[in-house]
């Protein structure tokens, strides 16, 4: 959450959520979708992570 607040309105890639939140290792190819599940439930507003297609993540406020 802490890298989207610091990037509000950017699309970010899974590549780039990957180097910046597990500093390049993640545990799984869907780590980063399993992820944004967790955020969007404990946001309780899930349309404020956005799913760009082919593209990554955006937070919208």
């Amino acid at each position: 959450l802490q890298h989207f607040l610091r990037h509000p309105r950017q699309v970010l890639s899974r590549e780039q959520l990957i180097d910046a939140v597990w500093k390049g290792e993640a545990e799984s190819d869907n780590v980063v979708a399993v992820y944004i599940g967790y955020l969007r439930h404990k946001l309780g507003e899930p349309r404020l992570l956005h799913t760009v297609r082919g593209a990554g993540y955006a937070l919208h406020e």
